[in-house]
């Protein structure tokens, strides 16, 4: 496998107008969290009381020493609505301190965003949408797609106060053409998502958390409880809309995703094994979930790269153990558009 092989993969990916999917280490060389950061923020900062809270949390903080990671070990667990609050809260706050960080970056130089380069990429041709499907609370992509002026609709109105429309039921337009957009499936919601104590759900772009007692934060934390909040709005709306988006997937490119969420991989699996369609996956270390997929149930077209000592590491279907690459950050977006662009 050398980088010339890789790039003609990864340009059959490109032309197909591949369905972005964004993980959490697509963020995280923005300066977001990772999982791990996750999950030290919450043991560091978490105040649980005498009784149920504590005794749910001692059983997430065993697993967690144990070596699982914080899906795995809140997975299964009944927590108390009150513990549940403030692991949403302090979730927010985690991820919200380094949005906002990144926020100054961006406004200050337009950022060096890798994905908004892609986009731009994507849209200068005949496609009039790209979809992505995130699992990220996070802003980068919105961030991305303003560092190129880049239109994106997430399923809210625009304003200040934003009320819940549903991606596509906003129309933009360019004098008389639709206008070129990006539509953002943000299945576990997002940092500006918010159910009001009288049970509307509206976007507030802003980076303090409003007050407890009028506002709940619109995210789906890892464990069991994420698929029990998914069958209401927004999350329904989204997830149908992300479906459709997998499910019609002309080609893949998944950036940071570990493939361990229900609501999505099993979509990519279904979609590969139809059409075969071209899979890119990158990260900087892929998971053993992500490895069983590329090898097992990605098809014949795929691509799987992430970092070695050496440069980067490889799998294809003619190296599905992985092969020595010596080309540098080949793992990155900024690689993959390198092969592209």
């Amino acid at each position: 496998m050398t980088a010339d092989e890789a790039s003609k993969i990864a340009q059959a990916c490109f032309q197909g107008c591949p369905t972005i999917v964004l993980g959490s280490g697509a963020s995280m060389p923005h300066g977001l969290p990772s999982m791990g950061d996750l999950s030290t923020y919450l043991r560091k900062n978490i105040e649980v009381e005498d009784g149920a809270e504590r005794d749910a949390w001692l059983l997430v903080k065993t697993a967690l020493a144990n070596g699982d990671h914080l899906e795995a070990a809140l997975e299964g667990k009944t927590l108390p609505a009150s513990l549940l609050s403030k692991i949403v809260g302090l979730t927010w706050r985690c991820v919200n301190d380094k949005d906002k960080l990144l926020l100054h970056v961006a406004a200050a130089n337009d950022g060096n965003f890798a994905l908004g380069r892609l986009l731009v990429s994507m849209l200068s041709s005949t496609n009039n949408e790209v979809q992505v499907v995130t699992t990220n609370y996070d802003r980068v992509a919105e961030f991305a797609c303003n560092s190129k002026n880049v239109l994106f609709q997430t399923g809210f109105a625009p304003g200040y106060i934003q009320k819940w429309e549903s991606t596509g039921g906003v129309k933009f337009r360019h004098a008389a053409k639709p206008s070129r957009v990006v539509k953002i499936w943000k299945v576990h919601g997002s940092l500006d998502w918010f159910r009001t104590a009288d049970e509307r759900t509206i976007g507030l772009p802003v980076f303090e958390l409003p007050s407890a007692e009028h506002y709940t934060p619109l995210i789906v934390t890892p464990g069991l409880n994420k698929y029990e909040k998914t069958y209401e709005d927004p999350f329904r709306t989204t997830i149908n809309g992300a479906d459709a988006a997998l499910k019609n997937a002309s080609a893949f490119l998944c950036v940071g995703f570990g493939f361990r969420d229900q609501h999505i991989h099993p979509k990519i699996i279904e979609r590969c094994r139809e059409k075969n369609v071209p899979t890119v996956v990158l990260a900087r270390t892929l998971t053993n979930e992500a490895k069983d997929f590329l090898r097992n149930k990605a098809g014949t077209n795929y691509l799987g790269i992430e970092r070695s000592a050496t440069g980067s590491r490889v799998f294809s279907p003619t190296s599905p153990d992985g092969a020595e690459v010596t080309t540098l950050e080949l793992w990155s977006l900024d690689g993959f558009n390198n092969l592209v662009l």
